[in-house]
């Protein structure tokens, strides 16, 4: 029986160190051959064009066009690499929404596993998408129309709530958004019972999660 073919697969990463850890972890992999690497969204599409890999491991967060962008272009020419993306931090929505639009076969965190990884590369390659647990949550959450705690939030309300993460007092706040101390008390009970969490620094942590403040 004749074997399979290695799969061919390409890095793009701005980090030598991340390249050179994701090289390292699937060099000795049966059934796996690195063709090339890359450190911007330019370089990438231009030895996507050139090698044709299968599989090109992309960093989201590139100096440049990002890793969604690259994708999108190297769709959009055609080639038939299949990208999965990697990154330090799951996105927004938008970002999301921006990968699905581009046909990524996978969004993955960085911390993966390299049986995961070896698996998710396995995946792609036969046309399986592969996406971190958070994505696929998220993706379920837009089919489903469900929406997040903070997309419930009035506008006024996500401005306390980001001012909390902030670490303002309710003095702070109320002098900020010109209004009275009671009044921002009052939004702060909204905020906490509208996320379902008991305290300020509960909602912080929240924002922060969800990216809300930096």
């Amino acid at each position: 029986m004749m074997e399979r073919a290695a799969i061919r697969v390409m890095i793009v990463d701005d980090h030598p160190i991340v390249r050179e850890g994701l090289r390292t972890l699937l060099s000795d992999e049966p059934g796996i051959e690195i063709v090339g690497e890359a450190g911007d969204a330019e370089q990438g599409e231009q030895l996507a064009a050139t090698l044709k890999p299968d599989i090109i491991l992309m960093d989201v967060t590139l100096p440049g066009r990002s890793g969604i962008e690259a994708a999108a272009e190297i769709r959009r020419k055609g080639l038939p690499s299949r990208v999965i993306l990697l990154t330090s931090a799951l996105g927004d929505d938008l970002k999301l929404q921006e990968a699905i639009d581009a046909e990524v076969m996978g969004y993955l965190l960085k911390d993966v596993s390299r049986g995961e990884l070896v698996w998710s590369i396995e995946s792609a390659y036969r046309g399986a998408p592969v996406f971190h647990p958070s994505v696929q949550k998220q993706l379920l959450r837009r089919a489903t129309g469900e929406r997040l705690p903070h997309e419930k939030l009035t506008p006024r309300e996500l401005d306390i709530l980001k001012a909390i993460a902030s670490g303002k007092s309710n003095k702070v706040i109320a002098y900020d958004h010109n209004l009275t101390e009671g009044t921002v008390k009052g939004y702060v009970s909204v905020v906490l019972s509208k996320l379902d969490v008991t305290d300020r620094t509960q909602a912080a942590l929240y924002a922060v999660k969800h990216q809300l403040v930096d």
